[in-house]
C-alpha cells in the first residue's frame, strides 16, 4: 500500500485551521500550536489533507503536525490524527488508515534543512514529539503501552540514555502517561469576569498580580523537573503573584504599593496553550493560589487569546488544557477543582526517522 501523499501548508491558520477547529477539543494541542503568536522562521506545518481540500463531517482519514527542529532539546513536533477522535466522529476506514497517515507526516522531516540552532549532541533522526495521544503513540510502537511504562522526564542532560530502550515500531522511549484535562469555554470565560472578587482576597493577602521576569527563570526552571530553558519562557505568556513592597509615600502621605517584591506563585501557558510550570511556594500553600494563577492565565485566553500569546481564539472555542503525570495526585486535585474534565492520556516520546522511512518502505513495498 502506497502511503498517502503529503502536503505543505505555509498558511495553516487559512487552510488546516478550518478542518481542526470543528475537531475541538481532540484536536487541541494543535490547534493552539498553530495559533501562537511567534512561528519560528524554521517550523514547518504538513498534513495529509490538501491545502484546498473542502470540510466534511466526518472528515476523511489524515493526520497533520507542527514541526519546528529549532526547539531541540525540547519539544519539536505536535502531532494530530483522526485516530485520536471519539468512535462517533471518525471515519469508517480510520484505524486501518491511520499508521500510513501518521508515516506520511512523518516521513520528509529528515529531508528538511536542520537550522543552526539544532544541538549537536542530538543525532537528526531522533525526534521529539509531545503531547502524543495514547492512540498515536501505540500506532507508533506497534504495541499497546503498559500503565507502568515510561519515565517522568525523557529529554535534557539528565535522560542522555532513554534513546536506549525501544518501545517497538519507530518509538524509542516515552514518558509515564499524562492525563489531559480539558477546561471548557464556559469556565474559561468566567474566569476572564472575576477579577475583583480575585483582587479583594490578595490585598488580604499582600500579594499582587505580575509576570514572570526573565531574571527568575532560573527560579522557575529550578522548581520543576521538565526541563525548559529561558528562551523558550521569554516567548510564552506568564502569570504570576509576589509580595507587594511598600516604597515611599504618595502626596497625601499615604504608602504606595507596588509589586516588586517576592515571587510566589507562577504559570505560564506553553505553546500548545497547555498549562506549565504551575507552582506555589512551599510557604504559600493551602491558600488556593494555584486555582488564582490558574484562573487568571485561563482567562487571558478567554479575552481572546492576544494577551496569553495566542492569537484567532473565537468565542466559543476558548477551550484550556492541562498534562498531568497520572501518579501527582495534587496536581490531579487541583485540575478537577477548577473544573477540568479527564479527557485522554498522553506522552512525551522520541521518534526514530530511520525507522519511520524504514516502516514506510516497506509498506510500498
Amino acid at each position: 500500500m502506497l502511503l498517502p501523499e503529503v502536503y505543505t501548508h505555509p498558511s495553516p491558520g487559512h487552510t488546516l485551521l478550518p478542518h481542526l477547529l470543528p475537531l475541538l477539543p481532540y484536536s487541541l494541542p494543535l490547534v493552539r500550536r498553530l495559533q501562537f503568536h511567534l512561528q519560528s522562521p524554521h517550523a514547518h506545518v504538513l498534513s495529509t489533507l490538501a491545502p484546498d481540500a473542502p470540510t466534511t463531517t466526518p472528515p476523511p482519514p489524515f493526520a497533520a503536525l507542527y514541526l519546528d527542529r529549532s526547539r531541540a532539546p525540547e519539544t519539536e513536533c505536535w502531532l494530530f490524527s483522526t485516530l485520536e477522535l471519539p468512535t462517533t466522529l471518525q471515519p469508517s476506514s480510520n484505524e486501518k488508515a491511520a499508521l500510513p497517515h501518521l508515516l506520511a507526516v512523518l516521513a520528509p522531516i529528515p529531508h528538511l534543512p536542520l537550522p543552526l540552532a539544532y544541538p549537536r549532541t542530538q543525532p537528526p533522526a531522533r525526534l521529539l514529539c509531545g503531547a502524543i495521544h495514547r492512540s498515536v503513540l501505540q500506532t507508533l510502537a506497534g504495541s499497546p503501552i503498559a500503565p507502568d511504562a515510561g519515565k517522568k522526564v525523557i529529554s535534557g542532560p539528565s535522560a542522555a540514555g532513554e534513546w536506549r530502550g525501544s518501545a517497538g515500531g519507530c518509538v524509542r522511549g516515552h514518558t509515564v502517561a499524562y492525563q489531559k484535562f480539558l477546561f471548557r469555554p464556559a469556565m474559561v470565560a468566567r474566569a476572564a469576569g472575576d477579577e475583583e472578587e480575585e483582587e479583594a482576597v490578595l490585598a488580604g493577602l499582600g500579594l499582587a498580580w505580575t509576570t514572570v521576569r526573565e531574571g527568575e527563570f532560573a527560579l522557575v526552571a529550578s522548581r520543576t523537573e521538565i526541563p525548559r530553558s529561558g528562551r523558550t519562557m521569554r516567548l510564552l505568556g506568564s502569570v504570576g503573584l509576589r509580595l507587594r513592597r511598600r516604597r515611599g509615600s504618595t502626596e497625601g502621605g499615604r504608602g504606595e504599593d507596588e509589586d516588586e517584591g517576592q515571587l510566589v506563585a507562577w504559570a505560564f501557558l506553553g505553546p500548545d496553550g497547555s498549562l506549565t510550570s504551575l507552582h506555589v511556594e512551599p510557604a504559600w500553600r493551602g491558600k488556593g493560589l494555584g486555582k488564582l494563577v490558574t484562573r487568571r492565565l485561563f482567562g487571558l485566553l478567554g479575552k481572546g487569546g492576544g494577551a496569553s500569546g495566542f492569537g484567532d481564539v473565537g468565542v466559543g472555542e476558548e477551550w484550556c488544557h492541562s498534562d498531568v503525570a497520572t501518579d501527582n495526585m495534587g496536581s490531579i486535585g487541583v485540575a478537577r477543582g477548577l473544573g477540568g474534565e479527564d479527557g485522554w492520556e498522553c506522552f512525551w516520546g522520541w521518534v526514530d526517522l530511520g525507522e519511520v522511512e524504514r516502516m514506510g518502505r516497506g509498506r510500498e513495498g
